[in-house]
């Protein structure tokens, strides 16, 4: 399927594990970490912003944590403590080890069981997006965990209305990422580029292998089943041309929750498994954590997905 912007949108019952495991990180790693970010820091890998509170609440004590992706792990662990700087404003400045990328949650853990709990305030900066440094003015909004998930998700108001299976299936023109052979001019001194000669070292033109998205046609057949939670289950095949001669179909399945909000519903994915075979070769493996972003309509009792890359996709209910 198309790639889609990278990002990891964290869903409530995400952001809650995310928080057990970055508190749990070791205090030794910790410190090793805080110790390279204070050099590096220093040569500009920084990422600085505000956090905006709730009127009314106080973040003394709070602080962002920086996790290294992958956020579910957070064996990297940064912490940069907040200042208020008027209002409901409080500012804060990571130093860190390398460039990232990294994700941001503002984090006050009111009743001090280093969990996030209810009356704790917490908040992700850009809705999960992986951040690399150096970055300034990322900002960050904290909303009081309420009942047993944070108040800082989405809206989520039409899920329940959007649960059971749907179907889907389409060919049509999408954006796939493969290699691709390219001949480039040899830059030389003198007037003009010359094409003419053989290929290879010392010739006019170089052969180059280029990474890049191409256009083809995909037959693609999806189900997806959306529970009133928001979780999700997502199994998609589809078979693309490789090569010359030959197709390539995939097999994919992911699991995760879906947060929708202005228009636009993100799958915030948990994990899954993938597996893929033609042209004599396969293989299998499981896929990342990590989030894609769509715009949808939920009209005359379908769900559209559109987006980037030749996303076009109408699912029905089955």
């Amino acid at each position: 399927m198309p790639v889609a912007a990278r990002p990891i949108v964290f869903a409530p019952a995400l952001l809650l594990a995310a928080t057990a495991c970055f508190a749990g990180a070791s205090d030794k790693a910790t410190a090793n970490a805080a110790e390279a970010a204070t050099e590096l820091g220093q040569q500009g890998a920084a990422i600085s912003g505000e956090v905006q509170v709730p009127a009314g609440a106080r973040m003394d004590g709070g602080k962002v944590v920086a996790c290294a992706s992958p956020y579910q792990s957070c064996k990297t662990k940064i912490e940069a403590p907040l200042r208020q700087i008027g209002g409901s404003s409080w500012a804060y400045e990571l130093k860190l080890p390398d460039r990232g990328p990294w994700q941001l949650i503002a984090w006050k853990d009111v009743d001090g069981d280093d969990e996030a709990s209810p009356g704790d305030y917490l908040g992700i900066a850009r809705d999960g997006a992986e951040i690399a440094a150096p970055a300034s003015a990322v900002r960050i909004a904290v909303k009081l965990v309420a009942g047993d998930q944070s108040a800082a998700k989405a809206s989520n108001g039409d899920i329940p209305g959007l649960a059971g299976n749907w179907s889907q299936s389409s060919t049509a023109t999408e954006l796939v990422i493969g290699s691709k052979i390219k001949f480039q001019p040899s830059m030389a001194t003198g007037y003009g580029t010359n094409l003419g000669g053989t290929f290879g070292p010392g010739s006019a033109t170089n052969t180059t292998i280029v990474t890049e998205s191409m256009p083809v046609t995909v037959r693609r057949q999806m189900n997806l089943a959306i529970r009133r939670d928001g979780t999700f289950t997502w199994r998609i095949t589809k078979i693309q041309p490789e090569g010359k001669s030959c197709t390539k179909t995939i097999n994919q399945e992911k699991l995760g929750r879906i947060q929708t909000s202005g228009g636009k519903m993100t799958f915030a994915i948990q994990g899954g498994n993938e597996s893929w075979s033609g042209c004599g070769k396969g293989g299998s493996g499981t896929i990342s954590p990590r989030s894609e972003t769509y715009s949808y309509s939920n009209t005359g009792g379908g769900l559209r997905l559109t987006g980037p890359g030749g996303v076009n996709w109408a699912f029905r209910r089955s």
